[in-house]
């Protein structure tokens, strides 16, 4: 793995969206390895399912950090990354 892209939200699950819209018209090089990561850090509206929704188009994985705090989640990012950077 070349890249990991982690998105770190709460309650942003239409922001999520747009982004994930954005990153889907995004052309990848040939041979470059990718991987987007939603951390959900402790939502309670539509994260996961809007995550999951681009499945078909985008390399995406959910995680789930329960402890609030954008450092937290970016912590859950960065432990479960499998690219050799993280944007």
């Amino acid at each position: 793995m070349d890249v990991t892209v982690a998105i770190c939200t709460w309650n942003r699950a239409r922001a999520l969206q747009r982004t994930l819209t954005s990153f889907s018209r995004v052309r990848v090089p040939d041979g470059l390895a990718w991987e987007i990561v939603v951390v959900n850090n402790n939502c309670t509206d539509d994260t996961d399912a809007v995550a999951l929704s681009f499945a078909d188009r985008l390399p995406v994985r959910v995680l789930h950090e329960p402890t609030p705090g954008k450092t937290f989640a970016l912590n859950a990012a960065i432990a479960d990354a499998r690219g050799a950077y993280i944007y």
